[in-house]
């Protein structure tokens, strides 16, 4: 049974504390307002989230922590159409395109951005997101503004800034296994012309999985994390914020977890854990990330244009160690080292007030230094894979859009893209240099987009667009032959509409993808194996409802529909044609309400529920049952209670209150004498029941 260190007891005695305090009275009734305007940047400039023709959803902060979201895994579960997955670094997958490739020599298929600067590596996009503002999801291949890789999408991410004035959050959790987090955020003006903004963060938490042996607990948590952000104004047109940020995690990751334990572990010497929350390793799981960088954002207003400059170094480290046999034999480890720095330096020249014609035209230029080493440990054999990768990509792109009538508008863009790869790789076996290779290679691309977008009425409008998405191709690990790019064409329609008095808003978007070359990855005795595969079809959907039928309450629903196939794909001499792509469920579907009392004496008491719903998902190519999750539903809980003008805050909360065991990942185990064995999979579970109490004071 799960280790609970803070009991039900506990929050039912908040529960009860606050049925059983003097009741106040509640404030008079007030008729339902409209909801508010949503703002968003996924066109690089801020607009409205109802006029602007792509497929997006954004979640500002304070409902991300009504949500219980700190991770983008959590993100996921409420978010139609995204699936991310933890198997020792973040998976995106966005409308069923992503990919599980890792190497210096690889890239994301659907890509993240904090504050505007390109994230390089999935290995350190898995990270706290703390003193957020708002988290953008855009689905679909972003060819033109955000083209780099971005096949399947972007998460657009973008922290707090800087206030005019003082002010500051100071919070506390505490939960079951034991959770501490600590954070506190103060802003406000340091001189006439500068403001500046510091938000420090300490995340603790016990492990899920106990190892009776060794008293060792995996799954753990230990992070530190920290963001400076100034702001000063160099002239009335004039801003520049500068950033600097620093995580650090020392923490076991998510450990693979056997589905089955045949006789033969036994008899070679396995000990068999007795429950679903033991897990008996002969080596302590480690995943140690360090990540950080500073970026700097110029911004130029003139009468007629906006000059903004985005420049920004990140570098990363990553030290893992990986029990990949999930016994106390010595079967299979993995250890990866991974070093990266990185630069990235974007130019947009936008008009200011346009009459009939927007436009926007910019430059992106990235250099990434980066090496690694994979390392395979097994009784008979010691590979290590080193290897070293540089890449620099440089794009131009623009994108226009012209009014035709009051109604009517059209936009066109285009973005040119080269990327130039120059790897070397080196094989040590039983630490003997026994080969190695060095190559060069480099992909160039054209990715346009043509769209329309026309008002019904005031409160609705129908869009329709056309793009092209490009992945660059890459080296896979210890092989100097290269992968092909992945290409996309995406045509997609969609409604974005305002009913009710703007007490109802509902967006759908439809889209169908012809996916080309698509970058497939298979890991055979512990190694990957990129492979492309000929062409797959992907259809679908997303629906996004909110309601505020009466003052206080709001209803929130949302539903994806996705049918990703392979239409050519030879995996080893058999076609996978008709087989589903991984981590592409069919359906999902998610629901939220959250009432708002508030007394007559500025006192508020908030309940909020939430529940998601999503369909069987495979995770490998061939559709194995072995190698697919199950459909799993959530549940979330959350009530809060706040004073006067919310200055202190106490929330006592619940996620995944069913205590639902879901898979997240499965991949191909080994048997008793560690040769791989598809028949033995492994799994990555999402996170267990959890509950706890947050104690929030606002200055």
């Amino acid at each position: 049974m799960r280790s609970n260190r803070i009991t039900l007891r506990g929050a039912s005695a908040m529960f009860t504390v606050l049925a059983l305090a003097p009741a106040p009275a509640f404030a008079q009734s007030a008729a339902p307002e409209a909801l508010e305007e949503v703002v968003v940047t996924a066109e690089k400039r801020e607009t409205n989230l109802q006029d602007t023709p792509v497929a997006v959803t954004a979640v500002t902060g304070e409902t991300l922590r009504a949500l219980g979201v700190s991770t983008l895994e959590d993100l996921q579960v409420f978010t139609p159409g995204v699936t991310i997955t933890n198997d020792s670094m973040a998976i995106v997958n966005i409308r069923g395109i992503g990919t599980s490739a890792f190497g210096v020599a690889t890239d994301p298929s659907s890509t993240v951005h904090y504050d505007g600067v390109y994230i390089p590596r999935p290995t350190t996009s898995y990270q706290d997101m703390f003193d957020v503002e708002r988290i953008e999801l855009l689905r679909g291949p972003q060819g033109v503004l955000f083209g780099r890789n971005s096949a399947g999408g972007t998460l657009n991410i973008t922290s707090r800034a800087p206030t005019s004035e003082l002010e500051g959050i100071l919070s506390a959790t505490v939960g079951n296994y034991s959770r501490r987090t600590f954070s506190g955020s103060v802003s406000g003006p340091l001189g006439e012309r500068i403001r500046g903004r510091l938000t420090v963060l300490k995340n603790d938490r016990d492990g899920i999985y106990d190892n009776p042996k060794t008293g060792e607990k995996y799954q753990d948590i230990d992070r530190f994390a920290a963001r400076a952000t100034l702001a000063i104004d160099l002239a009335e047109n004039f801003d520049l914020t500068l950033r600097a940020d620093f995580g650090r995690d020392r923490e076991t990751g998510y450990p693979s977890i056997r589905q089955s334990y045949p006789a033969d572990l036994a008899r070679a010497g396995a000990t068999i854990p007795r429950g679903e929350d033991e897990l008996i390793l002969d080596t302590r799981p480690r995943n140690n990330v360090e990540n950080g960088g500073v970026s700097a954002t110029a911004t130029y207003v003139t009468a007629p244009v906006t000059l903004k400059s985005i420049t920004a170094y990140r570098g990363s480290t990553v030290d893992q160690v990986l029990d990949v046999d999930a016994t106390d034999l010595f079967l299979r480890n993995i250890t990866l080292y991974e070093r990266s720095r990185s630069f990235t330096q974007e130019l947009q020249l936008s008009n200011n007030e346009p009459d009939r014609l927007e436009w926007i035209v910019g430059a992106f230029y990235l250099r990434e230094k980066a090496r690694d080493q994979l390392q395979i440990l097994e009784p008979a054999r010691a590979l290590g894979l080193p290897e070293s990768n540089v890449t620099n990509a440089l794009a131009a792109y623009g994108q226009a859009t012209f009014r035709l009538t009051d109604r009517l508008r059209l936009t066109g863009g285009a973005r040119y893209s080269y990327e130039e790869k120059d790897f070397a790789y080196r094989v040590l076996s039983g630490g003997v240099d026994v080969g190695g290779e060095a190559a060069k290679a480099s992909w160039r691309a054209w990715t346009p987009k043509v769209g329309i977008q026309y008002d019904v009425s005031e409160d609705v409008m129908a869009y329709a667009s056309i793009t092209r998405g490009f992945k660059s191709g890459g080296f896979q690990l210890g092989d100097g032959r290269p992968f092909r790019p992945e290409y996309i064409w995406s045509y997609e329609g969609g409604v974005k509409s305002m009913f009710w008095d703007r007490r109802v808003r509902a967006n759908l978007s439809v889209f169908y993808y012809d996916y080309t070359d698509l970058q497939v990855v298979e890991y055979i005795n512990g190694v990957a194996t990129t492979t492309n595969a000929g062409k797959a079809t992907l259809k679908g959907g997303e629906l996004e409802v909110t309601v505020r039928p009466v003052h206080g309450l709001d209803l929130n629903a949302t539903a994806a529909y996705l049918d990703a196939e392979y239409d050519r794909f030879f995996d080893n001499g058999v076609s996978l044609a008709g087989n589903t792509l991984p981590n592409a469920p069919r359906w999902n579907f998610t629901g939220a309400a959250q009432y708002r009392w508030e007394f007559v004496d500025g006192h508020s008491l908030t309940l909020r529920g939430d529940i998601a719903w999503r369909d069987r998902v495979q995770f490998k190519p061939n559709n194995l049952r072995q190698f697919s999750g199950e459909p799993y539903t959530l549940l979330n809980a959350r009530a809060t209670f706040a004073t006067a003008g919310d200055v202190w805050e106490v929330a006592v909360f619940g996620r995944n209150l069913t205590d639902e065991r879901y898979a997240t990942y499965k991949t191909v185990g080994t048997n008793a004498t560690g040769v791989s064995n598809p028949a033995l999979p492994l799994a990555v579970y999402g996170e267990p029941r959890q509950y706890g109490v947050q104690l929030v004071r606002r200055f």
